[in-house]
């Protein structure tokens, strides 16, 4: 399961075989992924799509955890790939982590403890360096292959003496073994004395400059090392999974998938990046830039173009589209359609309020000038699409700050009354 450089066990004081760093690390990974496991089986959906979505997750630790900590830090992500809420998420790992994690780390050390006893073979990283250790030869300089009335012949350059092709792997040898005669035989090395240690050196010449009392350190006092352990995906795409008898156990809660949460606000800000990397021209930074978001943001945003070219009456083809979008995310179609529907509404309120934007700034001077630094509160009050009770109460309240009875009417009937006539279908 992991080569030398990666020990999983080791053997502790009393001779029982206990984890490695590293070992910890797996074992948090294992538990990780089989929790994650029974949480997509409970889902209801194809087996083919639960499969699918288990290994988009195990990618995404081997990308994005490089120790323990961080499998707690990502929580927020690996509950949008599961399609339930962090708190829920959250909830359901405190209560099963500890029971799986224990049984985990029996399994790992069982499993590693066996193996540790059995030859492992020999990992290669060229096809050509099995194939040289296999024959035991390299092809012998000097020499090369001719075919004469059907027969390969290995023939010595220098000399042009032929030999059968069969004989390859004795004149190889007999090659090796001339070079090897041919080289000078290295002189003895000279053995020196055993050299004084550093520290015991200082001592001798200066110790007379030394007081004080020896430092002496408990191991309680010491400092547990939370360096990270260095781990690629190229390392965790050969760890293979723990399989258990039976079932792994925790509960299994019926899943009832929570709405995509995604504040109005962040949305529109992310808008408006997109429209200055588009100005710019900077299609690279944008890239990077959307694969920094959050998953379910990230799937928003690049739905904009097919949710722009529906509103103008075009044919969007969606069941392409959210199959490369999951392809692309690891989300699955049934979450990607509630980030689509959430896209929709999105889109519709943007366009309306910037539609009362324009507006406002063809009305008065001073109506402009209000809507310019209302602006950022209509957009925080709009978070709470679509409770649409607590958007009116809230928008009253931002709307009677307003001292002018003309102005906030104005303002009532550019922004209130247009975004309360919108609903969900």
């Amino acid at each position: 399961m992991a080569g030398p450089e990666r020990k999983v066990i080791e053997r502790n004081s009393h001779g029982e075989y206990v984890l490695t760093a590293y070992g910890e690390f797996l074992s948090y990974f294992h538990t990780h992924i089989q929790l994650f496991g029974t949480l997509i089986s409970a889902k209801k959906i194809p087996a083919k799509e639960q499969e699918a979505l288990k290994l988009k997750l195990r990618s995404y630790i081997s990308n994005n955890v490089q120790k323990t900590d961080h499998f707690f830090d990502q929580l927020p992500q690996f509950a949008q790939f599961l399609g339930m809420g962090s708190q829920e998420l959250s909830s359901y790992m405190n209560r099963n982590f500890l029971g799986a994690l224990n049984k985990v780390k029996t399994k790992l050390i069982e499993q590693e403890s066996v193996a540790e006893q059995t030859p492992r073979k020999k990992k290669y990283s060229k096809i050509s360096e099995e194939i040289l250790e296999g024959l035991g030869f390299t092809f012998p300089a000097g020499h090369r292959f001719e075919w004469e009335e059907g027969m390969i012949y290995l023939v010595e350059i220098a000399t042009g003496k032929k030999r059968e092709a069969a004989a390859l792997g004795e004149v190889a040898r007999e090659t090796a073994a001339a070079g090897a005669a041919a080289r000078p035989i290295p002189a003895a090395p000279v053995r020196k004395g055993p050299e004084t240690p550093i520290l015991e050196e200082i001592l001798k010449k200066y110790g007379e400059l030394f007081s004080g009392k020896p430092l002496i350190m408990k191991v309680e006092e010491l400092e547990e090392d939370d360096s990270p352990v260095q781990v690629g995906e190229d390392i965790l795409a050969d760890v293979e999974d723990l399989h258990f008898d039976g079932d792994f156990g925790g509960d299994s809660p019926s899943f009832s998938e929570p709405p995509v949460s995604i504040p109005f606000s962040k949305y529109m800000d992310q808008v408006g990046k997109v429209r200055v990397f588009q100005k710019a021209g900077q299609l690279e930074e944008y890239k990077r830039w959307v694969a920094s978001l959050p998953v379910e943001e990230n799937a928003l945003v690049q739905l904009q173009t097919s949710l722009l070219k529906e509103s103008r009456g075009e044919v969007v083809e969606w069941d392409g589209t959210l199959g490369q979008l999951g392809a692309r995310t690891g989300l699955s179609e049934s979450r990607l359609r509630k980030v689509l529907e959430l896209g929709r509404d999105f889109f519709r309120i943007r366009n309306q309020l910037e539609a009362s934007w324009n507006k406002a700034r063809t009305a008065s001077p001073a109506v402009a000038e209000l809507v310019k630094k209302a602006w950022p509160h209509i957009l925080r009050v709009m978070d709470e699409y679509p409770d649409f009770t607590q958007i009116k109460g809230k928008m009253d309240q931002l709307l009677s700050r307003i001292p002018d009875a003309s102005q906030r009417k104005i303002l009532t009937d550019l922004f209130l009354n247009p975004v309360l006539s919108i609903r969900r279908n």
